[in-house]
């Protein structure tokens, strides 16, 4: 691979890491970048060049060490579905949400149960289900907002909710994905499809 093709795709990395919203996949995307870089500079015998992408090699390595062996404090929250602070959360995130979960609206009178997910004490995401007319809870709504959607925030929603939602009565969560992203996510937190379910799509996940 030629030395140019390199710098090539070192800048294309750098380029990507600035549009990413996770930090983690920023760091590991500069982390590739940085490496790339690295590589570059070696090749083109730079100093500057491989000598600053790799104090940045080891700078991401850090960074990324710490986010892998974080330990962080995680609480499932009940709040009162007319709660004021709730409803300036739905505000706030409104544009990102519509666009994992465009049909959703927040209407306080069909809502069943509503959990904040926190993060060291800080509010990451939101969790709200609903009564069906067959009397299933259907999930309206499991969003994470961005810079967090890779710190395993949905693991240990259902992890609590396994514990959480028996005594509500609950034994089995429904789900319609809202986009490709979002069924890869309710495959990971252990939903399959319905078999009788009709088209449009419905997933299950038993409790406990």
């Amino acid at each position: 691979m030629s030395a140019e093709l390199i710098g090539y795709i070192a800048s294309a990395l750098v380029i990507v890491s600035l549009v990413m919203t996770s930090v983690l996949r920023l760091r590991l995307i500069s982390f590739v970048g940085a490496v790339a870089w690295f590589i570059y500079g070696v090749m083109l015998n730079a100093p500057p060049i491989y000598v600053t992408n790799g104090i940045i090699i080891a700078i991401n390595v850090y960074f990324l060490f710490q986010m892998f062996t974080a330990k962080h404090y995680f609480k499932l929250l009940e709040v009162d579905r007319r709660s004021a602070y709730l409803r300036s959360f739905l505000e706030f995130y409104q544009a990102d949400i519509g666009k994992f979960f465009p049909s959703f609206k927040y209407d306080p009178e069909q809502v069943d149960l509503v959990y904040l997910v926190l993060r060291d004490l800080m509010p990451v995401g939101v969790f709200i289900t609903e009564r069906d007319r067959s009397g299933r809870s259907l999930i309206n709504l499991d969003y994470v907002i961005p810079g967090y959607r890779d710190l395993q925030p949905g693991k240990f929603l259902y992890e609590e909710l396994d514990h959480m939602l028996p005594e509500k009565g609950v034994r089995t969560l429904y789900s319609v994905p809202g986009s490709e992203k979002h069924h890869a996510y309710l495959k990971r937190m252990g939903f399959a499809p319905v078999p009788e379910a009709t088209s449009g799509g419905l997933y299950q996940r038993e409790i406990g």
